[in-house]
């Protein structure tokens, strides 16, 4: 798997018509973006590299949180299905 990091809160990997956000900081191990062609993927992938660089003046500690809601903004009116691989706490994971 081909994992891009594309700031030092943010990594992203693209497989056809998904996209994986993969956020360092956060719970969520991965967000799976699913999209309905491989263009609709494609631009989301690249609007995602590309707002790094509008991420200048967010204040640290924030960049995870803005960084979501600005793609959440732009795919607004795209057709995709969302995907949240969470990590599971150890002590969960030892009573299963």
């Amino acid at each position: 798997m081909e994992f891009n990091v594309i700031s030092p809160y943010c990594g992203l990997h693209m497989e056809g018509e998904t996209v994986k956000v993969f956020y360092l900081e956060s719970e969520d191990l991965a967000r799976e973006y699913v999209f309905g062609n491989v263009q609709d993927a494609q631009e989301f992938c690249n609007a995602a590299k590309n707002l790094d660089s509008f991420m200048i003046n967010v204040p640290k500690g924030k960049e995870e949180l803005y960084h979501l809601e600005f793609l959440e903004q732009i795919i607004k009116d795209i057709e995709y299905e969302l995907i949240v691989h969470e990590a599971i706490p150890a002590d969960e994971q030892a009573a299963s």
